[in-house]
């Protein structure tokens, strides 16, 4: 990942690179990336499961409708808006 990149995932994210080393960013970008790709190639054929399904216990909350809140709202913070919804810069 380069500069370029870091500076366009910080305006798609509409996050500030003020004050940031965009070199330094791409750098831990690129630490993760190359991490996740190590992952990938572990052979985990001889490897057996550590969470049994059924052993897990999750606890569920009871769904109960609720009143929405309203389009403006929801709107209200957002960057950018069209004919009542979110709008996204896709130029890249």
């Amino acid at each position: 990942m380069n500069t370029q990149e870091v500076e366009k995932i910080y305006r798609l994210a509409n996050l500030s690179l003020e004050g940031k080393d965009t070199d330094l960013l791409a750098n831990k970008f690129n630490t993760v990336i190359d991490f996740i790709e190590d992952i990938f190639t572990i052979d985990t054929d001889e490897v057996n499961m550590t969470e049994l399904i059924p052993n897990h216990k999750a606890i569920f909350r009871e769904d109960e409708a609720k009143e929405s809140i309203t389009r403006d709202e929801a709107l209200a913070n957002a960057k950018d808006t069209e004919f009542g919804y979110f709008r996204l810069d896709w130029k890249l």
